[in-house]
Formats: structure tokens, sequence, C-alpha cells
């Protein structure tokens, strides 16, 4: 792992790997200095120069980073920065699917206005992970994860409707038009909207 690694939990949990194996070195030239042996403490020197170089420029980036809560950017221990992590991953992956969704557009124009409203319900949640509250922003990835939401739905079946039970699809019908309504229902079900 070096200085530019992406915030990951795997970056993370590579620096709490490089940590344990730092303990374990530690310990090895402890019990080697208790017997009396010769070792090189330069290399152990090293390593812990190492290991907190890396702590510290994973924690540098999680404090500027933008799809944390400000509350959650001072992340100064290993569980919590690898938590951090993952919540940023989680974020970006729910974004990647709004922004998808931002995208799709029926063929027909009568369904024009349902849509731009479908889009701006869409921003708002995006504005919510990006600037909102870190409780806030934990529940606008529920909103866009959980297997009742209709923001999954609607990426569902536009992206892979063949994959779908059938229990799932009449699921989806029903979050759909309780959410966005009539147009984008039928736009996604009739294959107007992609």
């Amino acid at each position: 792992m070096n200085t530019s690694q992406e915030l990951t939990p795997q970056s993370a949990e590579t620096l709490q790997m490089r940590m344990k194996e730092l303990a374990a070195t530690m310990a090895k030239a402890a019990d080697s200095l208790q017997k009396g042996e010769s070792i090189e403490l330069q290399y152990v020197a090293d390593e812990i120069g190492n290991v907190q170089q890396l702590m510290k420029s994973l924690a540098g980036k999680l404090q500027e980073h933008p799809l944390l809560a400000s509350s959650e950017q001072n992340s100064n221990d290993m569980s919590s920065i690898v938590e951090a992590c993952r919540q940023i991953e989680i974020r970006q992956q729910a974004i990647d699917k709004l922004k998808r969704l931002q995208l799709v557009k029926s063929f027909d124009e009568n369904d024009r206005g349902a849509f731009e409203e479908m889009s701006q319900k869409v921003t708002s949640v995006i504005e919510t992970l990006t600037n909102g509250q870190s409780e806030d922003r934990k529940r606008a990835v529920d909103l866009v994860t959980m297997s009742d939401s209709p923001y999954r739905a609607v990426y569902e079946m536009v992206n892979r409707p063949e994959e779908l039970s059938d229990d799932r699809w009449m699921e989806n019908q029903r979050l759909i038009s309780e959410t966005f309504g009539r147009n984008v229902t039928l736009a996604v079900l009739r294959g107007r909207a992609r």
C-alpha cells in the first residue's frame, strides 16, 4: 500500500494487517533482546515509521473526503478508519446507481414530466449522500440499497429485468408506482425507458 491508496475497506484492512505484522516483528525483536541476541533495530524503526506514515496519510485523506460527514472525518483508531472507508465505498456505490438513474429517460414525450420529477428526487438523495449529516447519509444509502427501495427497483428494471423473479418484478412495479407514479412505471415496464 502506498501513500496514494484509494480509500476502500481493503486499504484500511491492509493497513491493519501491516500494523499486526509490525506488532509481531516488535514482539520478536523484544524476545531476541531479552535473550541477549543481536538484532537489526533500524529495520524495526523503519517499519514503525512506514506504518505511522501510512496511518497519517489514510487519516488525512479521510479528513478531506466529501462522502464523510464532518463527524466521521476525524478517524484516529483502526476500527473507525475501517468503518469510514466502508461508508465511503457504500455511499459511492449508491451515488453511482443514482447517477445511472438520472440518465434514465423515456422515449415517449408524454413521460417527460414524470421522469423530471424522478430525477429531482434522485438529485435530492445524492445531495443528502454528499452533504447530509452522518445518520442522514446512512438513511440515504438504505433508501437506495434496501430490497424495498424504489430507486433500486427502477435500477433493476432498467438494467437487468431478465434476472428478476416474477415476485421481484411485481414488487418493483409496486415500489416504482408508489414513489414515481404511473408514467414512470409504465415506461419502465414497457421498455420505453432506458
